[in-house]
């Protein structure tokens, strides 16, 4: 398995865990760098800050950017983490290659603004996610094949308008299963895009710190 962490430039301290191990940085997208088409076709509510809107397009840009490399260079068996992530769990050896593997993040309900906490009862390993819920957060997620990296990129460039990437990769139709428990936690930084107050436990539940 090939892993990779997404890391700004200026987040030195962020990359500092991932050093002495297999995983390979992937430069992440600055704010400076976001382009023009994705500003104008990102949408964000209106009191989102600008710095926040634009970091939220240089999240996105950075996943779209390591997607296309690993369709460019017909890669299989990708981790791709957030430098924010933490491993707490072994990753799974065996899954399905025909969906999206999520290994880290927190579960909602499919519609964004119903924010009933979710309650299911999942089983050691892999699991289908039921179509009325989605997992918030790019934290950590495999990529089993290069032509599912390829068919979610086709999905999201023939979208009109833009959303947080974790919320398109919720929205668009490809498979998705999730690992249980968590393999991967949130550590408890401040975010780059926008302060909180709660992150991702290995139970893919949304608790405060």
């Amino acid at each position: 398995m090939k892993k990779f962490f997404i890391n700004l430039d200026g987040d030195t301290s962020r990359a500092e865990k991932f050093k002495q191990s297999d995983y390979i940085r992937w430069r992440a997208t600055s704010r400076d760098e976001v382009t023009e088409e994705v500003d104008k076709k990102m949408l964000s509510y209106y009191n989102l800050s600008r710095k926040a809107h634009l970091g939220k397009c240089g999240c996105f840009m950075s996943h779209i950017s390591l997607l296309e490399y690993i369709v460019d260079n017909k890669l299989d068996d990708v981790l791709i983490c957030e430098d924010d992530a933490v491993q707490v769990g072994e990753l799974p050896m065996d899954y399905p290659t025909d969906s999206l593997i999520y290994v880290g993040g927190f579960l909602h309900n499919k519609k964004m603004t119903n924010n009933k906490k979710v309650i299911i009862k999942s089983t050691d390993g892999i699991n289908n996610l039921a179509d009325e819920y989605r997992i918030l957060m790019t934290l950590s997620y495999i990529i089993p094949t290069w032509v599912l990296a390829e068919d979610i990129l086709k999905k999201i460039k023939s979208l009109k308008r833009y959303r947080a990437i974790d919320v398109l990769l919720g929205n668009i139709e490809v498979k998705k299963r999730y690992h249980y428990p968590a393999c991967f936690i949130e550590e408890g930084a401040v975010s780059t895009i926008n302060k909180k107050s709660k992150r991702s436990n290995e139970l893919y539940e949304w608790v405060k710190f």
